[in-house]
C-alpha cells in the first residue's frame, strides 16, 4: 500500500515539473520565433560553421548570431581577418533557460536572415 501511495505522489510530481516547464517555454518572447531586439542592415560577417557568423561590432567587439534558417552552401571563412558574406536580418531575444539570473548574456542571439550576399 505504501509503494502506490509513493508512486502515485512521484508522478504527481513529475507531471507538475513538466508543466511547469512547458509553461515557462511558451511564455518566453525569444528565439526565432520570438520578438526582434535588434536589426542588422548590409553588415560584413564571417561564417565560422552550424549556422553561426560573426559580425564585427564597435560597442562590444564583436556579435556571434545563429541563422535560423541554415544553409548547407555557406562556406566557412578560411581566415579571421576575412569577411566572406555580407548579412542582413533580425536578431532575436535569446532564450536564456530556467535560470537566467546565473547566465552572462553574450552579444547577438538567433537571427532571422532577411538578406545574405557572399562576397
Amino acid at each position: 500500500m505504501h509503494s502506490i501511495f509513493k508512486a502515485a505522489f512521484l508522478i504527481l510530481l513529475v507531471s507538475l515539473f513538466a508543466l511547469s516547464c512547458s509553461k515557462e517555454n511558451i511564455d518566453e518572447d525569444c528565439g526565432c520565433g520570438g520578438s526582434t531586439s535588434q536589426v542588422l542592415e548590409n553588415r560584413k560577417a564571417r561564417y565560422i560553421g552550424e549556422g553561426t557568423f560573426f559580425v564585427p561590432d564597435t560597442l562590444t567587439g564583436g556579435l556571434s548570431v545563429h541563422a535560423c534558417d541554415v544553409d548547407a552552401s555557406w562556406e566557412i571563412g578560411k581566415d579571421e581577418n576575412t569577411w566572406n558574406y555580407t548579412i542582413s536580418g533580425n536578431i532575436k531575444s535569446t532564450c536564456l533557460g530556467p535560470n537566467p539570473e546565473l547566465r552572462l548574456r553574450a552579444p547577438g542571439g538567433p537571427i532571422q536572415i532577411t538578406s545574405i550576399k557572399e562576397m
